[in-house]
């Protein structure tokens, strides 16, 4: 009789606890599409004066093209051509091309020999991808969902927000490709200016983090890693955990 008394009022309980899960559940799901109907109807606002992001070109180590006003203009010596170039001098010295692509998927670099840097074409290529932003409107939307930004502006103004959101995402993605082609380049400095600038903006990538921190281990900057956990600390993004881990673990193991 206990036993059946025990099993009972488990059951009572279970029973309770579902119902209870099942109304908030439909709570929160009537409330969602409410603020979906909703946000149709929002009249346009100004966005004029929102956070857009303004790339600070003059302090970033562009190579190969030269932002200016309108379209960016390549340096008069540009290394696109139809030939790739089997070589290319800055004022660091002269570098041979590798014949191989040095990136890797978990965002580590492979250290180039001496004097030599990765394919050149793709240096110049994301470059220009960066440059190709001089005129566009940027902004870091990410964890804002269309719903919040038809109430928050309008529904007038999904389309263009989401243009410009999709303008951060080129941004980041690009930083993070450079950032790697120049350390596998050994230009060490400026691969931190170019990852630290993604980071600054609120670049949710990874391997820029992890690129970034590997960095400053080396140099024995370990402060700045911890500084980086904190910029980390800060996302809004499904990416956060996985990164506070990485920086966890470069901090901690050798690299």
């Amino acid at each position: 009789m206990p036993i059946l008394i025990g099993l009972t009022l488990i059951i009572i309980v279970f029973l309770y606890f579902s119902k209870s899960r099942g109304e908030k559940a439909k709570k929160i799901s009537q409330e969602f599409w409410q603020k979906e109907r909703d946000s149709q109807f929002v009249p346009k606002k100004d966005i004029s004066s929102l956070d857009y992001i303004t790339i600070p070109y003059d302090n970033l180590p562009f190579c190969y093209c030269k932002p200016g006003t309108g379209a960016p203009a390549k340096h008069s010596g540009s290394v696109i051509s139809d030939s790739v170039p089997t070589e290319f001098s800055d004022a660091s010295g002269t570098f041979a091309v590798l014949s191989g692509d040095t990136l890797s998927a978990n965002g580590s670099y492979s250290r180039a020999p001496e004097y030599a840097a990765p394919y050149v074409e793709e240096l110049a290529s994301v470059e220009q991808e960066i440059c190709a932003l001089a005129d566009s409107r940027i902004l870091n939307l990410t964890g804002i969902s269309n719903t919040e930004l038809r109430l928050a502006y309008g529904t007038a103004n999904l389309d263009p927000l989401t243009a410009y959101d999709q303008n951060f995402t080129t941004l980041i993605r690009a930083l993070q490709k450079w950032g790697t082609l120049l350390a596998s380049a050994g230009k060490q400095k400026d691969a931190v200016t170019v990852l630290s600038y993604g980071v600054s903006i609120g670049s949710d990538i990874a391997a820029t983090y992890a690129l970034l921190a590997r960095l400053y281990k080396e140099q024995g900057d370990y402060h700045k890693i911890e500084e980086l956990k904190e910029s980390a600390e800060a996302l809004t993004t499904l990416m956060k955990p996985s990164i506070l881990r990485d920086l966890e673990q470069i901090s901690s193991v050798d690299v």
